[in-house]
């Protein structure tokens, strides 16, 4: 009788203690349901990101999954890869080169409330929103300065380019405007593009393809050979224009950066100096959560409930 009386009595304490145990766990998990995010410091980071739309982007010395693309393909997916590491809180705008203008797309933006919006938009961006076969990318890296000082919080600039400039700038030749400082801007200089040359795309205005740049459609430099002798030009042809980019960056204090591999935007978007600490809502609900778990685990685990 003693003995059923002591297990009636111990069933009932585990019962009890079993209850108190789901009821803690309960309130746990109903208070990370209903938890709102917190506001907490967070580095972010704020990018304009310009592609060069101009023709000789087009030229195919890239891969992506074994097979050739273009060097503005390839930018964007470079870009795509930098929204997917970008924090919350940081804001990204598209802008985009030809002649001598940059023109900004899309204004930046949050990336992880507008990431839909970000790729949607970066999946449009290709050569047939040129405005103008002429390509003054010195004068483009200044115009993208100026873009982001108009713009609230000055984000950074990052400019992909293989730098070709068409009309080729002559020896010497050093365009500048008195209005943009070293400095003013953070900024990358991305140069896409191998070191080999190679023949230019050509497509019509609605962007079809119709062949390639010949050297007698172009305006080429005046090249002369060490005994004085003309030598044929090559700016019907494309490669990396690495020491103009470099001089350009040096111009206005931007860092430079080859396009190496996909992940070369991110590197560059996601530079420490570059970094802004602002307040982010962030998701603390998996902090009640995981306590709820472990009440339930510490309770129920064979070793806490063998000597009960």
């Amino acid at each position: 009788m003693r003995t059923r009386t002591f297990l009636r009595n111990l069933l009932a304490s585990l019962r009890e203690r079993d209850a108190r145990t789901l009821i803690a766990a309960l309130a746990l998990l109903v208070f990370a349901a209903l938890l709102p995010p917190v506001n907490l410091p967070r580095d972010s980071w704020d990018t304009i990101v310009v592609f060069d739309l101009t023709q000789s982007m087009n030229v195919e010395d890239y891969e992506l999954d074994g097979m050739p693309v273009s060097r503005l393909a390839y930018a964007r997916e470079s870009a795509k890869r930098a929204l997917r590491e970008l924090p919350c809180g940081s804001r990204v705008g598209w802008a985009g080169f030809a002649e001598y203008r940059t023109l900004l797309l899309l204004a930046p933006i949050e990336v992880c409330a507008h990431y839909g919006d970000l790729i949607a938009s970066l999946d449009q961006i290709d050569g047939r929103m040129r405005w103008g076969n002429s390509s003054e990318v010195a004068k483009g890296v200044f115009w993208s300065v100026r873009a982001a000082k108009e713009i609230g919080d000055t984000p950074g600039v990052v400019f992909v380019s293989d730098g070709q400039e068409a009309p080729p700038l002559r020896d010497g030749d050093k365009p500048g405007f008195d209005d943009i400082k070293p400095g003013d801007i953070r900024g990358w200089i991305i140069g896409a593009g191998g070191d080999a040359a190679r023949p230019i795309p050509k497509s019509d205005d609605d962007g079809r393809p119709v062949g390639y740049w010949k050297a007698s459609e172009v305006i080429q430099r005046e090249l002369r050979s060490a005994d004085g002798k003309r030598v044929p030009g090559t700016e019907h042809l494309s490669a990396l224009r690495e020491t103009h980019l470099r001089a350009i960056a040096q111009q206005v204090g931007f860092d430079y950066a080859t396009l190496t591999d996909a992940d070369t935007l991110t590197r560059a978007m996601k530079h420490a100096d570059a970094a802004v600490s602002r307040p982010v809502p962030t998701d603390l609900s998996w902090l009640p959560a995981a306590l709820a778990l472990i009440v339930l685990i510490a309770r129920f685990r064979p070793e806490a409930r063998g000597p009960a």
